[in-house]
């Protein structure tokens, strides 16, 4: 697999998010830290999180792992410092529903059971889903929450909650990925130190080969 051309495909799908210099920061003090300890999550969340990054991410022979430029530790953060209670609470609901249904299907116990087989089954299941199947979870989500305010007994469905978990996995992970990361903004992403030249309404295919300007 071309990992730059995934890169920029996944990235355009993202639509446009302000890299702001406070968010960057923040990734850069999760890769330099070294007593990181996790803010927000667990032991067991931190090793789902990671385990699933790392297979969309993973270690080429040119480009680090996920986990080995510390984008586990950008997801713990920015969940921590950028959601509020209410989003707190759904992000946490979405994680564990994960974890849950991981565990589940593959007739585990105990997160530290799961194999690598596991996961990768797990991450085709929901980014490899038909369309039809993902409309039926976004449905069966967006009435839960809609509804679960009147009704505290309401059950969470595990496998809706759990697709959406791994999608933001993904987003967060690749947001982390592009944004601010010293080694993929001069080996992989376009990188131009300012100051430099300014041009304005240019076609990005041609200047960069359809890469976005790293922002350092």
């Amino acid at each position: 697999m071309n990992r730059r051309k995934a890169l920029k495909n996944i990235g355009l799908s993202l639509g446009t998010i302000s890299a702001t210099p406070a968010l960057i920061s923040l990734l850069n003090r999760c890769q330099s830290e070294l007593d990181w300890k996790p803010k927000l999550l667990s032991v067991d969340q931190m090793e789902v999180i990671s385990k699933y990054l790392d297979l969309i991410l993973p270690k080429t022979e040119d480009i680090p792992s996920a986990t080995e430029l510390g984008l586990h530790k950008w997801i713990d953060a920015y969940a921590y410092e950028s959601l509020d209670k209410d989003g707190t609470e759904g992000y946490l609901i979405h994680l564990n529903s994960l974890i849950l249904n991981s565990l589940e299907v593959s007739s585990k116990k105990e997160v530290n059971e799961l194999s690598n087989d596991d996961y990768d089954k797990q991450l085709k299941k929901f980014l490899l889903a038909d369309k039809s199947k993902i409309k039926q979870w976004e449905k069966m989500r967006t009435e839960y929450w809609m509804n679960s305010p009147k009704n505290s007994s309401l059950p969470i469905p595990e496998e809706a909650m759990a697709y959406y978990s791994m999608i933001t996995i993904r987003n967060w992970g690749v947001r982390g990925y592009r944004w601010g990361n010293e080694y993929i903004a001069k080996n992989v992403l376009d990188y131009r130190p300012v100051p430099g030249q300014q041009k304005g309404c240019v076609d990005l295919n041609k200047t960069t080969g359809g890469f976005v300007w790293a922002l350092q």
